[in-house]
Protein backbone atom coordinates (compact mmCIF):
# COMPACT_ATOMS: atom_id res chain seq x y z
CA UNK A 1 0.00 0.00 0.00
CA UNK A 2 1.35 3.46 -0.81
CA UNK A 3 1.18 6.64 1.22
CA UNK A 4 -1.88 7.91 -0.69
CA UNK A 5 -3.96 4.79 -0.11
CA UNK A 6 -6.16 4.54 2.95
CA UNK A 7 -7.39 1.10 3.94
CA UNK A 8 -7.84 -0.54 0.57
CA UNK A 9 -6.24 -1.78 -2.61
CA UNK A 10 -4.53 0.66 -4.92
CA UNK A 11 -3.87 1.00 -8.63
CA UNK A 12 -0.58 2.90 -8.49
CA UNK A 13 1.78 -0.04 -8.13
CA UNK A 14 3.15 1.27 -4.82
CA UNK A 15 4.90 4.21 -6.47
CA UNK A 16 3.30 6.88 -4.29
CA UNK A 17 0.73 7.96 -6.88
CA UNK A 18 -2.76 6.89 -7.75
CA UNK A 19 -3.58 4.99 -10.90
CA UNK A 20 -6.17 4.80 -13.63
CA UNK A 21 -8.27 1.77 -14.49
CA UNK A 22 -10.13 2.05 -17.81
CA UNK A 23 -13.08 -0.33 -17.49
CA UNK A 24 -14.85 -1.21 -20.73
CA UNK A 25 -18.26 -2.67 -19.92
CA UNK A 26 -20.48 -3.00 -23.01
CA UNK A 27 -23.31 -4.44 -20.92
CA UNK A 28 -23.17 -1.53 -18.45
CA UNK A 29 -24.00 1.07 -21.11
CA UNK A 30 -22.32 3.77 -19.03
CA UNK A 31 -23.77 2.69 -15.68
CA UNK A 32 -21.71 -0.31 -14.66
CA UNK A 33 -22.29 -1.84 -11.25
CA UNK A 34 -18.74 -3.24 -11.48
CA UNK A 35 -17.30 0.28 -11.91
CA UNK A 36 -19.29 1.52 -8.92
CA UNK A 37 -18.06 -1.38 -6.78
CA UNK A 38 -14.44 -0.84 -7.82
CA UNK A 39 -14.61 2.86 -7.00
CA UNK A 40 -16.20 2.05 -3.62
CA UNK A 41 -13.39 -0.39 -2.76
CA UNK A 42 -10.48 1.83 -3.82
CA UNK A 43 -9.50 4.61 -1.41
CA UNK A 44 -9.38 7.47 -2.13
CA UNK A 45 -11.16 7.07 -5.44
CA UNK A 46 -12.80 8.87 -8.33
CA UNK A 47 -15.39 7.33 -10.69
CA UNK A 48 -15.53 8.96 -14.14
CA UNK A 49 -17.65 8.05 -17.16
CA UNK A 50 -16.56 8.75 -20.74
CA UNK A 51 -20.20 9.40 -21.64
CA UNK A 52 -20.21 12.41 -19.30
CA UNK A 53 -17.35 13.97 -21.26
CA UNK A 54 -19.23 13.46 -24.53
CA UNK A 55 -22.51 14.74 -23.13
CA UNK A 56 -21.16 18.14 -22.09
CA UNK A 57 -20.21 19.09 -25.65
CA UNK A 58 -22.99 21.31 -26.95
CA UNK A 59 -23.11 21.04 -30.71
CA UNK A 60 -24.99 19.26 -33.43
CA UNK A 61 -22.42 16.83 -34.73
CA UNK A 62 -22.21 16.08 -38.39
CA UNK A 63 -20.53 12.84 -39.46
CA UNK A 64 -17.33 14.83 -40.00
CA UNK A 65 -17.52 16.35 -36.50
CA UNK A 66 -18.23 13.07 -34.72
CA UNK A 67 -14.60 11.93 -34.80
CA UNK A 68 -13.34 15.31 -33.57
CA UNK A 69 -15.95 15.32 -30.80
CA UNK A 70 -15.03 11.83 -29.63
CA UNK A 71 -11.28 12.49 -29.78
CA UNK A 72 -11.61 15.76 -27.84
CA UNK A 73 -13.89 14.28 -25.17
CA UNK A 74 -11.64 11.26 -24.61
CA UNK A 75 -8.54 13.45 -24.42
CA UNK A 76 -10.31 15.52 -21.73
CA UNK A 77 -11.30 12.31 -19.90
CA UNK A 78 -7.71 11.05 -20.00
CA UNK A 79 -6.31 14.35 -18.74
CA UNK A 80 -8.87 14.52 -15.93
CA UNK A 81 -8.27 10.90 -14.91
CA UNK A 82 -4.51 11.34 -14.72
CA UNK A 83 -4.81 14.69 -12.93
CA UNK A 84 -6.74 12.89 -10.20
CA UNK A 85 -4.24 10.00 -10.24
CA UNK A 86 -1.25 12.31 -9.78
CA UNK A 87 -3.12 13.77 -6.81
CA UNK A 88 -3.11 10.32 -5.23
CA UNK A 89 -6.59 9.18 -6.26
CA UNK A 90 -7.47 5.73 -7.61
CA UNK A 91 -9.50 6.44 -10.76
CA UNK A 92 -12.04 4.13 -12.36
CA UNK A 93 -12.86 5.45 -15.83
CA UNK A 94 -15.93 3.69 -17.19
CA UNK A 95 -16.57 3.33 -20.90
CA UNK A 96 -19.28 1.36 -22.73
CA UNK A 97 -16.90 0.82 -25.66
CA UNK A 98 -13.15 0.58 -26.07
CA UNK A 99 -11.79 4.12 -26.37
CA UNK A 100 -10.58 4.62 -29.95
CA UNK A 101 -7.85 6.93 -28.67
CA UNK A 102 -6.23 4.56 -26.17
CA UNK A 103 -2.85 6.06 -27.09
CA UNK A 104 -3.99 9.26 -25.35
CA UNK A 105 -4.28 7.30 -22.09
CA UNK A 106 -0.88 5.68 -22.63
CA UNK A 107 0.70 9.08 -23.29
CA UNK A 108 -0.83 10.54 -20.11
CA UNK A 109 0.43 7.53 -18.14
CA UNK A 110 3.96 8.02 -19.43
CA UNK A 111 3.86 11.76 -18.82
CA UNK A 112 2.53 11.57 -15.27
CA UNK A 113 4.09 8.28 -14.17
CA UNK A 114 0.71 7.06 -12.91
CA UNK A 115 -0.17 3.45 -13.63
CA UNK A 116 -2.65 2.58 -16.38
CA UNK A 117 -4.79 -0.54 -16.25
CA UNK A 118 -7.22 -1.61 -18.95
CA UNK A 119 -9.99 -4.13 -18.31
CA UNK A 120 -12.57 -5.27 -20.85
CA UNK A 121 -15.62 -7.08 -19.51
CA UNK A 122 -17.18 -9.43 -22.02
CA UNK A 123 -20.94 -9.54 -22.40
CA UNK A 124 -22.74 -12.58 -21.08
CA UNK A 125 -23.00 -15.60 -23.30
CA UNK A 126 -26.29 -16.70 -24.84
CA UNK A 127 -25.07 -20.28 -24.71
CA UNK A 128 -27.48 -22.28 -22.50
CA UNK A 129 -24.64 -24.66 -21.59
CA UNK A 130 -22.42 -21.85 -20.32
CA UNK A 131 -21.65 -21.53 -16.62
CA UNK A 132 -23.51 -18.95 -14.58
CA UNK A 133 -22.44 -15.38 -15.13
CA UNK A 134 -20.37 -14.01 -12.21
CA UNK A 135 -21.97 -11.37 -10.03
CA UNK A 136 -20.72 -7.77 -10.22
CA UNK A 137 -19.22 -8.28 -6.75
CA UNK A 138 -17.29 -11.37 -7.88
CA UNK A 139 -16.11 -9.54 -11.01
CA UNK A 140 -14.88 -6.56 -8.97
CA UNK A 141 -13.12 -8.91 -6.54
CA UNK A 142 -11.44 -10.72 -9.44
CA UNK A 143 -10.19 -7.46 -10.94
CA UNK A 144 -8.80 -6.19 -7.63
CA UNK A 145 -7.13 -9.54 -6.94
CA UNK A 146 -5.50 -9.56 -10.38
CA UNK A 147 -4.08 -6.02 -10.25
CA UNK A 148 -1.06 -6.76 -8.02
CA UNK A 149 -0.07 -9.48 -10.49
CA UNK A 150 -0.14 -6.94 -13.34
CA UNK A 151 -2.66 -9.10 -15.17
CA UNK A 152 -4.49 -6.11 -16.59
CA UNK A 153 -1.62 -3.63 -16.74
CA UNK A 154 -1.00 -2.24 -20.19
CA UNK A 155 2.58 -2.49 -21.31
CA UNK A 156 4.37 -0.77 -24.13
Amino acid sequence: MNRTTVGGPELGGGRGAGGVLVLVDPAGAGHSKVAELLAARLHPSVHLRTDDFLRVIRDTPTPLDAQRRTTTALAAAAQAAFAYATGGYQVVLESPAAPPTLDTFRRESRTTGAALHYVVLSPSSDDPGATAEPTPEATADSILTSLPHRTHLLGW
